[in-house]
């Protein structure tokens, strides 16, 4: 099931053709908040989850920006909320065909709501899409490393993000 949901999400972004000039206009201060469906693989199990992408900072030139980021996976196990992700320092080069291309490095954590949170490394890298002004399909997945424990999280989000 959770392969579907990739295929679907990576077949739409891929079938996207009209680009938008939006990126090229984009200026200064940004803000960008997203939403969409993902999947969050440990060592033990996968979990299909819903995931945020969170963005605050700037464009540093016509085509980078520099911001931070928090990218989460929520998911359910034995009645149990558990939260997994990355935030930290993000970096995204748009290219003028409305492709993008971003990286991320922070801090990992891995939440139980009922247990506690474990804390550890990780880096995220992904890509991205202008569909419309100010609306950017993204694909991408973080490796963490907490504890003796590493955790993939992949997520297709759909973000609204400033100019």
């Amino acid at each position: 099931m959770s392969r579907s949901i990739l295929l679907v999400c990576l077949a739409l972004f891929l079938s996207l053709s009209a680009a938008s000039d939006a990126a090229a206009q984009r200026k200064g201060f940004i803000i960008g908040f997203g939403a969409g469906a993902g999947v969050t693989t440990g060592d033990v199990s996968t979990r299909i989850a819903a995931s945020t992408d969170f963005k605050i900072g700037a464009m540093v030139g016509k085509s980078v920006q520099l911001y931070y980021t928090s990218k989460q996976n929520f998911q359910s196990s034995g009645g149990s909320l558990i939260v997994s992700g990355l935030a930290g320092l993000g970096v995204t080069y748009e290219m003028a065909s409305g492709f993008n291309i971003n990286g991320t490095a922070g801090f990992a954590d891995w939440t139980i709501l009922e247990s506690g949170t474990d804390a550890g490394f990780g880096l995220g890298l992904g890509f991205g899409y202008e569909i419309a002004d100010l609306w950017v399909l993204n694909l991408g997945g973080t490796l963490s490393l907490i504890g003796d424990a590493t955790v993939i999280n992949i997520a297709a989000t759909i973000s609204i993000l400033s100019h």
